[in-house]
C-alpha cells in the first residue's frame, strides 16, 4: 500500500464523517487514529452538549451566582427600555389623547354661550354636572353651584332680549334651584367652620349683584313692546323677598333662592294656564252622509304644548329650590346674625350710662 497524501486523509475523514465508510474499516492503526482525533476535533453540530448535559450545566453556573440588588441603574436601564419599546405606540395614544382633550376643551369653551335649544347646549350642561361631580367639599360645590346659577342668569337675560319668554322663565327658576343649592352646602358647615361665614357674605353679595343686573334688563325689556311680555320672565329675579327671620344667613339666602324659583314657576304656570284658555277650535262643514264633524285645532296649539313644558320645568326647578331650603333649614345650626357697628356703639353707650 502506498503513502498515503494529506488530500487523502482528508478524503478519508469525510468519508468517515459523512457515513459512507466505517472507523473500523480502516485497517492501519496511526490513520484510523488520526481520524478518530480529526472527527473528535471537527466542530460537528452533533458534537454539542445534550440537553441532559446543558441543564446540569446550568444549573451548577446559576447555582454559584451570587444574587445582588437592583441598583438605581438597573431601574434606570430597565425604565428607558420599557419607555423605548412602545415608542410609537405612546406617542400615537399621547397624540390622539391631546386631540380629544383640546377638542373637548374647545366645544366645553364655545358652549358656555349657548342658550337652551342651542345644539350645544347639551354640552354645556354635561360640563356643569361633571364639574359638580369632581366637587369634593361643601365650599367647592356652592362655588360651582353659583357658577351654573349665573350661566342661568345670563341665559335668561339673553332669551329675554330675544323674546323667548317661556324658557327665560324656565332659566330663571333654575337660577333660583342652583342658588338654594348653594346656600344649603354652606349652611351644613355654616356654624362648624368660621371662614364660610366670608362665603356666605360673598354670596349675597353676588344676589344683590344679579338683582340689580335682572332690573337693569327688565327696565330696558319695557320699554319695547316686542319684548315687553319677556320681561316679567326676569321679574322674579328683581324682586327682593322679605328676609325670613329665625334662620341662619346661608339658610335665608336658600329660602329667598326657593321663592325666586317659586314666583318664576307661577308665572310660566299663569302664562300656561291663560294661553290654554284662549285656544280657538273650527268646526268643519255640516256632516254629510251620517259622518262626524271633525274639529281642526289652529296651529296655537303647538304653542301652548310649550308653554306648558316650560311650565312643568319651571315648576320641577322650584320643587328641588324647595328640597334645599329645607334641607339648609334642617342641617344648619341657627347661627346669630353678625351684629352692625350701630348695635355695638349703643351697647357700649348703654355700659356707659349704667356706669
Amino acid at each position: 500500500m502506498g503513502q498515503r497524501t494529506t488530500k487523502d486523509t482528508a478524503k478519508l475523514i469525510e468519508e468517515v464523517a459523512r457515513g459512507d465508510r466505517l472507523l473500523e474499516d480502516i485497517k492501519d492503526p496511526e490513520l484510523r487514529e488520526t481520524v478518530r482525533l480529526a472527527l473528535r476535533l471537527h466542530k460537528d453540530p452533533y458534537s454539542a452538549p445534550d440537553s441532559r448535559t446543558r441543564s446540569r450545566i446550568r444549573s451548577r453556573v446559576l447555582f454559584g451566582l451570587q444574587p445582588r440588588g437592583a441598583t438605581i441603574l438597573d431601574r434606570l436601564a430597565v425604565a428607558f427600555e420599557l419607555l423605548g419599546r412602545p415608542t410609537p405606540y405612546a406617542m400615537r395614544v399621547l397624540a390622539g389623547g391631546l386631540v380629544v382633550a383640546v377638542i373637548a376643551a374647545a366645544t366645553a369653551l364655545v358652549s358656555a354661550g349657548s342658550v337652551a335649544n342651542d345644539a350645544l347646549y347639551s354640552v354645556k350642561v354635561t360640563s356643569e354636572q361633571m364639574r359638580l361631580a369632581l366637587a369634593t367639599s361643601p365650599e367647592d360645590r356652592a362655588v360651582v353651584e353659583l357658577s351654573i346659577a349665573e350661566h342661568r342668569l345670563a341665559e335668561a337675560t339673553a332669551l329675554a332680549s330675544l323674546g323667548n319668554a317661556d324658557d327665560a322663565i324656565v332659566a330663571t327658576s333654575e337660577y333660583g334651584e342652583h342658588m338654594a343649592n348653594a346656600a344649603a352646602e354652606l349652611a351644613q358647615v355654616e356654624s362648624l367652620q368660621p371662614e364660610t361665614a366670608t362665603l356666605v357674605v360673598q354670596l349675597q353679595q353676588r344676589i344683590d349683584e344679579h338683582r340689580a343686573t335682572a332690573a337693569a334688563v327688565v327696565a330696558r325689556l319695557t320699554e319695547d313692546p316686542e319684548t315687553a311680555a319677556a320681561a316679567a320672565a326676569l321679574a322674579p329675579f328683581a324682586a327682593r323677598g322679605t328676609p325670613a327671620a329665625g334662620l341662619s344667613p346661608a339658610a335665608a339666602i336658600a329660602q329667598d333662592a326657593a321663592d325666586t324659583a317659586d314666583e318664576a314657576a307661577a308665572v310660566a304656570e299663569r302664562t300656561s294656564s291663560g294661553s290654554a284658555g284662549r285656544t280657538t277650535t273650527a268646526a268643519t262643514a255640516a256632516p254629510r252622509d251620517g259622518q262626524t264633524a271633525r274639529p281642526v285645532t289652529t296651529g296655537q296649539g303647538e304653542k301652548i304644548s310649550k308653554k306648558d313644558r316650560a311650565a312643568g320645568a319651571a315648576r320641577k326647578a322650584a320643587d328641588e329650590a324647595k328640597a334645599a331650603a329645607k334641607k339648609a333649614k334642617a342641617g344648619a345650626k341657627r347661627t346669630p346674625a353678625p351684629k352692625t357697628q350701630d348695635d355695638s356703639n349703643n351697647r357700649d353707650e348703654s355700659n356707659n350710662r349704667d356706669d
